[in-house]
Formats: C-alpha cells, structure tokens, sequence
C-alpha cells in the first residue's frame, strides 16, 4: 500500500455517510483533501472535525450539476493545493416507485446527480492532473447497476450508466496515465434511505464502503482496478 501523506483527494458528495467515512480515514492517513456537498451546515461541521486531526482541508458548497459552479470548485482546488491527484465521486440519489406513476421531473433528477454530476466532476478534475501524477478516479456506482430492483428502475438505470462511463472513460484515460475505478457497493446502513422500510441491520456500515475505497486509492499505481463490486454478507441470506 501506498503512503497518503499529502495526497490531494477531492470528494464530491463527501457529507453523506460513506463520505464523511472516507474523508477521516484519509485525514488519519494525512491526506490533504477537498470536500464539497450541498449541505452547507453539515459540510462546516465536517471541515471543522477534519481539522482537529491535523490536515489540510479545502472545502466549498456545490451543486454538481451546475458547470460553472464545478468547473469553479476544480480551479480552487488546484490553487490551494497546488494539484490534484485523486477523484472520489459520491454524489448520488434515487427515487422509487413504478414507471408509468413517475413524474418527469423525479427521472431529470436522477439524471442529473447520479450521471450528470459524475461527468461533470471527471471534465473538470482531468484537466487539473499533472503528467505522471498517477491520477485516480473512482466514481461510485451500486450494485442496482447488475441487479435489478423492482422498486428504483430509474436509479438501476442510472447507476449502470455510470458503470459503461467509467469504464469507457477508463479507455480514454490511459494516455493520460489516469485510472479509473468503478465501485458498486451494495446497500449500505445511511441517511441515503429515509424513512423506507429496510433491512438497515443487514446493510453495510459506510465505514466498510470507505475502507474498500481507501484500499483502491492506495493501491500500487501500476494495478488497475476496473471493477470493485462488493456487499454485505448478511443481506446476501
């Protein structure tokens, strides 16, 4: 494994449950990291906790589907620290219920956070990567991309497309000495399912979710993972 100390990880999406997990595990690692999310309060608080244990941090509120406000968050990023090495891409959301009851507007959402955001962040992260800086992205996918769930047709479809874009933008970034890592983790215990009735108990801790995400960021950079697809054991019986 890798060192991290210094390592410059950006983390859209970092205030959800699997982000604020991930973001401590690389700040006890002594990574320098960028967080952002569109939960101003809960971004503060998070900075500030990030803070007590001595790294560096950069943070910002961002609405990942808005261009200019991306674009934005990538520049001043790479201006505080100087570069950037490490894309985690978490934003994401889902909407349940049948097909021919949804309305267009729920479908547009999905979208836009679950794909749109991620595509957006990729544009604007590659560009800041330094040649031979062993860049890494790893944009969060689910398992609802390979299997496919009755109640949440528009986020299965969402999150396999986010599956077939990494992987070809993974083809596109090899002259660029940029990986790309798609991981689908299956259901994980967080704020993500509201107040629907599921087997929590079963699910994942968003600690698991980030310690598989901190293994592939401080994996040899000459090992590519194209595909991380993992669950709980419980929720398999």
């Amino acid at each position: 494994m890798r060192d991290l100390k210094d390592t410059v990880v950006v983390i859209p999406g970092a205030s959800g449950g699997v982000g604020r997990a991930l973001a401590r595990k690389l700040a006890e690692k002594k990574a320098r990291i960028a967080i952002a999310s569109n939960e101003p309060d809960a971004l503060r608080d998070q900075a500030q906790e990030l803070g007590t244990l001595g790294v560096e941090v950069f943070s910002r509120a961002l609405d990942v589907v808005d261009e200019t406000q991306v674009e934005s968050f990538f520049s001043d990023v790479t201006a505080h620290f100087g570069r950037v090495d490490t894309l985690v891409n978490l934003p994401g959301l889902s909407r349940t219920g049948k097909i021919w009851e949804m309305p267009v507007e729920d479908y547009d959402k999905m979208i836009d956070v679950n794909l749109k955001g991620i595509f957006l962040c990729c544009k604007h992260f590659v560009p800041h990567v330094e040649a031979d800086a062993h860049g890494l992205i790893v944009n969060i996918g689910s398992m609802a991309a390979k299997r496919a769930n009755p109640n949440a047709p528009m986020y299965c479809t969402a999150k396999a497309a986010v599956h077939m874009f990494s992987q070809a933008l993974a083809l596109q970034l090899i002259e660029k000495g940029i990986r790309v890592t798609t991981m689908n983790p299956g259901p994980i215990d967080s704020p993500f399912w509201g107040d629907r009735p599921v087997p929590r108990e079963k699910f994942m801790r968003p600690e698991d979710v980030a310690e598989t995400i901190g293994f592939v960021i401080g994996m040899n950079p000459n090992v590519v993972f194209h595909d991380v697809s993992f669950e709980s054991f419980l929720f398999m019986k």
